[in-house]
């Protein structure tokens, strides 16, 4: 007797389990799922904001595009770089990175030239002295390319967080 009240007891227990529970209502909450939240008259927006989201995802991918377009327009420029005295001068060129866990770009030195007069006499370490400096300042004046074509994008986004 004793097992058959028990079994009974836990038939209506695991019964009740599968039932249907009474529902709450959590339309706000449901709405505010996706950072719709509630719009300035107190009413929860439609769409919990999804709209919003996607409006800004294309907005990134434009953004994306004219990065690239502006990499692409600062790979195909050469910049010149040279030494104090004019001895070396370097043509250098901007590589954009292509990986997105090291962002910093590369610089390229394509092309070297020397003082036919000066090359002859110099020792290696004033070649060694001379070549870094050119290099150097080449990678100046393409950083300062960079920044100038850059800063249209930085207007551009700056424009979205605006809105």
């Amino acid at each position: 007797m004793k097992i058959s009240v028990f079994l009974a007891l836990m038939a209506t227990g695991s019964a009740s389990a599968f039932a249907p529970s009474p529902t709450t209502s959590s339309y706000a909450t449901q709405l505010s799922l996706f950072g719709g939240g509630a719009s300035k008259d107190g009413d929860a927006k439609p769409g919990g904001g999804m709209m919003d989201q996607l409006a800004m995802f294309k907005k990134a991918q434009e953004m994306q595009k004219k990065k690239q377009t502006l990499d692409n327009e600062l790979a195909s420029e050469t910049f010149p770089g040279a030494t104090a005295d004019g001895k070396v001068t370097v043509d250098c060129k901007f590589a954009p990175s292509k990986n997105p866990m090291d962002p910093q770009p590369d610089y390229l030195a394509t092309k070297f030239n020397f003082d036919e007069d000066w090359y002859e006499s110099a020792s290696p370490e004033e070649l060694s002295t001379a070549v870094k400096e050119a290099f150097m300042n080449g990678i100046e004046v393409t950083n300062e390319a960079v920044k100038a074509k850059y800063s249209q994008l930085e207007e551009d986004i700056k424009s979205l967080q605006g809105n």
